[in-house]
């Protein structure tokens, strides 16, 4: 299996040039490019579409929420993944809105980046903790019977969390995040993890 073809949009060379050199430490990546904005990226993508593309919101000349709405009516194949220092619902739900798989905040590590992509690249999304744990604050306007603990596990689930991980880090069996799984789908009529990560963003709740 080859590796993942990324692509870095972001307007400090510094981060940029950083970012590549750590990601290029995993063997994760085949290749990694980077430039300094959307129309360097639209212009990249026309001669190779990369697998992921990695986008800061804010760049001059074409900023990241632009830079989604061009590659979602280009219909351009490829899983963009948001790299932001906002962390506010807004932005989120903006980039979700736009096609965004995930949206991380940049103070996680290098690891949590690579494997975050690594999430996107098959398929699934993924929220940093900080992003997804800002949606308990919406526990009081939610409109369900699910319990606090079940809306912790339904915005871990919709981060991409495995049940393991999800387990170890509220500190409970997985048997328990099992239960509780099916508790969440049974309360909220949803058939399945793809339906619990929908509703998730649809209620806001990454």
């Amino acid at each position: 299996m080859s590796g993942i073809h990324l692509l870095i949009a972001d307007d400090h060379e510094v981060v940029a040039e950083g970012l590549a050199k750590c990601l290029g430490l995993y063997a994760t990546f085949e290749q990694i490019s980077y430039v300094a904005n959307g129309i360097e990226a639209l212009q990249y993508m026309q001669d190779q579409v990369p697998d992921v593309i990695l986008v800061d919101i804010n760049m001059p000349e074409m900023g990241g929420l632009r830079l989604l709405k061009a590659i979602k009516q280009q219909k351009i194949a490829v899983k963009p993944l948001m790299l932001s220092m906002h962390s506010s619902s807004e932005y989120v739900h903006k980039c979700t809105a736009l096609g965004a798989k995930g949206y991380i905040t940049k103070d996680v590590s290098s690891e949590e980046i690579e494997m975050a992509i690594k999430i996107i690249h098959k398929g699934g999304v993924y929220y940093s903790s900080s992003v997804a744990e800002t949606a308990l604050n919406q526990k009081n306007q939610f409109n369900s019977d699910i319990t606090t603990q079940e809306l912790i596990i339904l915005k871990r689930i919709a981060s991409g969390q495995t049940t393991k991980k999800i387990a170890l880090e509220i500190k409970i069996s997985p048997r328990t995040v099992e239960t509780h799984r099916r508790n969440i789908r049974s309360k909220l009529g949803l058939n399945n993890t793809a339906d619990m990560i929908k509703y998730a963003i649809e209620n806001k709740l990454v």
